[in-house]
């Protein structure tokens, strides 16, 4: 595999339930940072290996997801959505635990398409968070490559980490626009 995945967690000081909860889960990250403003505390989790973590990161993850004001980051990048983030994650996990992880991704979207999670049911996409469907209308849109393309629909999909994907690199943090 290439370069460790680096995933950090800011977890701001709060009175929601999921707050101890999340606050447990990062103390168990390799480091752990307090910071303080004007606004409040926050802790920041960083797991400079996603794989060596990723049970912890994936529990962690999915208690942020109800906290108000928690951020997450992938290598430089900030997620735009918990949710998803989270989800690919959780096929992540999964994928590891096969022999063959990039047939895992095949069987779970040609599954995904059979059962109508897309349009397009000759679909023929390599993970079940992007639709060769939205290849097809992101053609002629600009005169970036086809892989950079895909790489920009992996990022709105929150999936632009993903080993499993097989990117030669990772779009840089500046090319990364939100279209959405």
């Amino acid at each position: 595999m290439g370069q460790p995945i680096r995933v950090s967690v800011v977890i701001p000081e709060s009175e929601a339930e999921a707050f101890s909860l999340a606050l447990a889960l990062a103390r168990k990250a390799p480091i752990l940072e307090t910071k303080g403003d004007g606004r409040g505390k926050t802790q920041t989790a960083i797991f400079p290996d996603l794989t060596a973590s990723l049970g912890t990161v994936v529990t962690l993850i999915g208690e942020v997801t109800n906290l108000p004001g928690a951020r997450v980051s992938i290598g430089e990048r900030e997620v735009s959505s918990l949710t998803r983030f989270w989800s690919a994650l959780l096929c992540y996990r999964e994928s590891l635990g096969e022999p063959n992880p990039h047939d895992h991704c095949l069987r779970f979207s040609a599954r995904l398409n059979q059962f109508g999670g897309c349009p397009d049911q000759t679909c023929l996409s390599p993970c079940q968070f992007l639709c060769t469907r939205c290849l097809g209308l992101a053609q002629g849109k600009s005169g970036a490559s086809l892989e950079a393309q895909l790489q920009e629909l992996a990022r709105q999909a929150e999936v632009d980490w993903c080993p499993n994907l097989g990117f030669s690199d990772p779009l840089p943090a500046s090319c990364a626009h939100r279209t959405s």
